[in-house]
């Protein structure tokens, strides 16, 4: 069970009155982390959370690549983005170690907030510098990233659409040639595949292949996650 004095080492509860701290421990949950298991999942419902042992990665993926972003320590919250912009969980968090946390669901949230205004101006703040401070998620995702493929294919053709939207489900950015568009015929460079051979997927600055499976496009790219069953 998680005590009103381990709420008051979290920095965004620490100028709680006694009582709401009190009664918040008697409703958040008390969660024990082993190293690398998730602290949250796509699709989990919003909530807050105080991390009061151990060390939480904060994860990204780009391009099917899956980096450390930052990290939080005792004291730090998870989640206040969620909470005060109303959005889905923008990366993953991970615990790095043997990890201790808490849980203050978004309904507990609004209650102790309507009670306690300067906690929802705290987290807020911290939301929004975490969102477009120096080091913020704008400011990482301010500078595109490159195109690492070229697919070839026609608009009309049910299997070039199916590796489009694997490509976006995975978030590789890839330009999209057509070949009866001159344009792009001459971005291609080198002879077009077959009509028979269509789609075909180009790695920049690296393979080339004909009517890929799904798999196959994923190995070539070093995608970070399983290909669906639609290959």
């Amino acid at each position: 069970m998680v005590t009103a004095e381990e709420i008051g080492r979290v920095a965004v509860f620490a100028d709680l009155e006694p009582a709401d701290r009190e009664r918040l421990s008697r409703v958040v949950a008390d969660i024990t982390l082993a190293p690398g298991e998730s602290v949250v999942n796509e699709g989990d419902e919003r909530a807050l959370f105080g991390l009061l042992e151990g060390r939480i990665e904060v994860i990204r993926r780009v391009d099917g690549v899956e980096s450390v972003i930052g990290e939080r320590k005792p004291g730090d919250v998870l989640g206040e983005m969620a909470i005060a912009f109303g959005m889905i969980y923008p990366g993953g968090f991970r615990a790095a170690e043997a990890s201790r946390l808490f849980r203050v669901d978004l309904h507990d949230f609004q209650e102790l907030a309507s009670a306690a205004p300067e906690l929802a101006q705290r987290v807020s703040a911290l939301a929004h510098n975490r969102l477009i401070g120096p080091r913020g998620l704008q400011s990482r995702s301010s500078a595109p990233s490159p195109v690492r493929a070229l697919v070839l294919g026609h608009r009309r053709d049910g299997s070039c659409a199916e590796l489009r939207r694997f490509l976006d489900r995975n978030q590789i950015r890839f330009r999209w040639l057509q070949p009866d568009v001159p344009a792009d015929v001459e971005q291609w460079s080198g002879g077009l595949p077959a009509e028979g051979d269509l789609p075909a997927v180009r790695v920049v600055n690296g393979k080339t292949v004909v009517r890929p499976q799904l798999r196959r496009v994923a190995e070539l790219l070093d995608i970070a996650t399983e290909p669906t069953a639609e290959e």
